[in-house]
């Protein structure tokens, strides 16, 4: 049975809207940040992580529909392919393709993950409780990557209550360490823990088609930190822009700071507890890969400012400049190493995280290259910056960019289904944010945001609402346009 009633989408959701918020809202409840430094057998990824799956895969199967867990680094939800048969009275969905396992060449794939950024702090509403306010729901992961997951699963409730028959079965994914390093898919790859999709949409980008994603590299360097440093402390992930950063320095007071320092933008100064000069930075939170031109975004690059000019006036020795200097720049300038191209723009740079252990100071950093930039010559010419300031670069790892010609049978024919539900005619498009696109062979970035096109909850502060930001918001409307888009998608790709 095909899609034949237009309006058949539209009243399945009115009859579902409340249900399929308040399942997010369910899960968003659940804490769930990955970290693999709490690992434990059958949870590689943490207690919290193995909560989450457990509770994504009863849910699913609460809803009739066949699940597998791959040891805790990822789970699957499974309905459909040729055959496949659904057992009201049971409430189970029978396996495709005739009963039997499916090859990859007869699935079709979502691709989502369970894992959230770190909540960090400036929350109006509680992050883990989710909110509903004028038509966005609040908390952290409603956007990245909940949702989608949600929606991505009643994708499949939707097909099957209506009868919807398809040639493929569906697999939704459900990965638990995206936000750091994509470790859980890429195991699923390697270890051939499942098929492989003939084609899977990763929902954890915007609309329309993302033809290219920058590659990655990610790196810990250590500087000497100057006699006058004795804390620096900012950021949870390098992935994410700092909005505070707190310093203590010896060797001057409060006051005297002050005359130095009274002007200076996103600086408020105190005495600790020790007597010595705290030092705190503010900036605005977002995601490392959309970095704010301007000055004054990243709390670490403001505090180190800060220091410099005490340094200058006061005769100190902090030991911040070179963050102050060359760090500073959101694309690399600083560092020697800007990078731009037609297919993806221009390289990103992201100082995330600081941590003073010592006469050393730690910083955790995330770069975004351009597809056609050479990581191994970015790598080196970062090393010897760090190096001529004294430091070292500690650990590195690159992630390979990804791309897929916009020219591809499959791209046109997710193009085409977003051009029938919107009528907007935007043309695929890059960006520097990584998904699994990069280690998911076959998987292409599509939806389900809007970017720019989409809502926005204008009545929040600046710096509030997106994706590693405080109050992550989702705008219920565009939410539900964009599982419009993927029902529409799925049985495109069906007939292709």
């Amino acid at each position: 049975m095909k899609l034949t009633d237009e309006k058949l989408i539209d009243r399945w959701i009115d009859s579902h809207r409340d249900e399929m918020v308040e399942e997010l809202k369910a899960w968003v409840s659940h804490p769930s940040v990955s970290r693999a430094d709490l690992a434990k057998p059958k949870a590689p990824y943490g207690p919290d992580c193995r909560r989450m799956l457990d509770f994504a895969l009863e849910r699913a199967g609460a809803f009739g529909f066949e699940t597998e867990d791959y040891d805790g680094y990822c789970g699957a939800v499974l309905w459909g392919g040729k055959e496949a048969e659904y057992d009201a009275s049971r409430g189970v969905s029978q396996p495709g393709i005739g009963g039997k396992t499916c090859s990859g060449d007869e699935e079709i794939g979502f691709l989502c993950h369970l894992d959230v950024v770190p909540e960090g702090d400036n929350w109006i509403y509680a992050p883990y409780e989710p909110a509903l306010d004028r038509g966005f729901l609040f908390g952290r992961g409603v956007g990245d990557n909940k949702g989608s997951a949600v929606l991505c699963l009643f994708l499949l409730r939707f097909l099957r209550d209506n009868g919807i028959s398809l040639k493929h079965r569906l697999r939704l994914i459900l990965g638990c360490a995206e936000e750091t390093g994509m470790a859980d898919l890429a195991h699923y790859v390697e270890a051939g823990l499942g098929s492989i999709p003939g084609v899977s949409i990763v929902a954890d980008a915007s609309f329309p088609v993302c033809y290219a994603q920058k590659g990655g590299i990610d790196a810990t360097l250590e500087l000497p930190a100057g006699k006058n440093l004795k804390g620096f402390k900012a950021g949870l992930v390098r992935n994410a822009v700092p909005d505070e950063a707190v310093m203590l320095i010896s060797g001057i007071t409060e006051a005297e700071a002050r005359t130095y320092l009274d002007d200076f933008p996103c600086v408020s100064l105190s005495t600790a507890d020790d007597g010595t000069l705290k030092l705190t930075a503010s900036g605005k939170a977002g995601h490392a890969a959309f970095p704010v031109p301007g000055e004054y975004s990243n709390a670490i690059v403001n505090a180190a400012a800060a220091a410099a000019v005490l340094e200058e006036k006061a005769g100190l020795n902090i030991g911040t400049g070179f963050i102050a200097e060359a760090l500073a720049s959101p694309f690399g300038e600083g560092l020697g190493i800007a990078r731009e191209d037609a297919e993806s723009g221009r390289l990103t740079f992201n100082i995330g995280v600081v941590r003073q252990q010592g006469d050393r100071i730690s910083g955790e950093i995330d770069i975004r290259y351009p597809v056609t930039a050479d990581s191994e010559e970015i790598l080196a010419k970062l090393e010897r910056a760090v190096e001529n300031a004294g430091g070292r670069i500690v650990r590195s790892s690159v992630a390979k960019p990804y791309y897929i010609s916009p020219e591809d049978p499959k791209v046109k024919a997710l193009m085409t289904a977003y051009r029938e539900i919107t009528g907007d005619e935007a043309e695929p498009y890059s960006m520097g944010g990584g998904t699994y696109s990069r280690v998911f062979p076959n998987a292409i970035s599509f939806g389900p945001g809007f970017g720019s096109g989409g809502h926005r909850p204008d009545f929040l502060p600046k710096g509030h609402g997106g994706a590693h930001g405080p109050d992550e918001g989702l705008y219920i409307e565009d939410w539900l346009k964009g599982f419009r888009i993927y029902i529409l998608s799925v049985l495109r790709l069906d007939e292709l």
